[in-house]
């Protein structure tokens, strides 16, 4: 089973979530308040999941997932909803519901990390996948690129993957 790692700036926040998650059946193997000690912790372990706060006092959740190891997928919690896109990182925009962040971390438990360095034909896929979402259900790009991650983990596939068959289904 994967490790679960809180990182938070708020202690009380992240005792919070370490009860909410760990009422429904997950093991919170770690608390810390800085990216720098989830970096660290991450080293020991093989694989895991880092639900965090967008900002820490000594980096944002896009730094945090671009620096960790092989194996490791962030959920990044934030009021504003970020606008970062990598593979192993998923931004929940708060007030977000248990049921919600419950099922994000389910769908990461059953899957492999989705850690991917893209190239430019799957990152202009990605951007194409977003425009289609954006015109057909008159979204920002922001929304498209959410909806596009909520999919892509009900589905269980890559985010290029969910947005490659997007593609495809509108060029038919």
């Amino acid at each position: 089973m994967k490790d679960i790692i809180i990182a938070f700036p708020s202690k009380s926040v992240a005792m919070k979530l370490r009860t909410m998650i760990e009422s429904e059946g997950y093991h919170v193997g770690y608390v810390c308040a800085l990216g720098s000690s989830v970096l660290s912790i991450a080293q020991d372990l093989h694989e895991g999941i880092v639900v965090c706060s967008s900002t820490l006092s000594d980096m944002n959740s896009s730094v945090l997932a671009e620096n960790l190891p092989y194996g490791f997928d962030v959920i990044s919690l934030s009021k504003s909803g970020g606008e970062d896109y990598m593979g192993n990182l998923i931004n929940l925009t708060l007030p977000i519901s248990s049921d919600e962040l419950i099922e994000a971390i389910a769908v990461l438990m059953s899957t492999r990390s989705s850690f991917t360095h893209r190239s430019d034909d799957e990152s202009q896929i990605i951007a194409d996948a977003k425009l289609i979402i954006m015109k057909q259900n008159g979204m920002t790009e922001s929304q498209a690129h959410k909806f596009l991650q909520k999919e892509s983990m009900l589905s269980g596939k890559k985010l290029y993957q969910t947005a490659r068959e997007i593609v495809d289904d509108f060029t038919e």
